[in-house]
């Protein structure tokens, strides 16, 4: 949940509905190509530190899923900007930008976390031997 949420505050998402799908469409992508660079990786018997690769297609889906998530494209955020449903970008307010930023501050800690994860855990599968 966002900051501006979780303190009783309103928050309202930095893109529309057609951001939205193509963000998903991201996370999706990045999922399966993290899956599918996996079993690549396996199959090959590849050495624990280029397993540690599966983390970059995962750390696509996992930024772009949260923006999904949280409502906030993190570029947008960095700008202070809208985007509109035809795509094209609008300045915001200060105080919107501000939230923006702050959600956008969660997404990037959260899926770094989560990239880190998934990168130690695909390396650590060519120690169990």
């Amino acid at each position: 949940m966002s900051a501006a949420l979780e303190e009783g505050g309103s928050y309202r998402p930095n893109f529309g509905a057609a951001g939205r799908r193509r963000r998903a469409r991201v996370a999706w992508a990045g999922a399966a190509l993290a899956v599918a660079c996996f079993v690549v990786l396996v199959a090959i018997d590849a050495s624990w530190p280029l397993r540690l690769l599966v983390g970059l297609p995962a750390g696509a889906a996992f930024v772009s899923g949260l923006q999904v998530r949280r409502n906030t494209c993190v570029a947008h955020a960095s700008s202070g900007v809208l985007e509109n449903e035809d795509l094209s970008t609008t300045r915001v307010d200060a105080a919107f930008a501000e939230a923006s930023r702050r959600v956008a501050a969660t997404i990037w800690r959260d899926g770094l976390l989560g990239t880190a994860l998934v990168a130690v855990a695909s390396a650590a599968t060519a120690l169990l031997r």
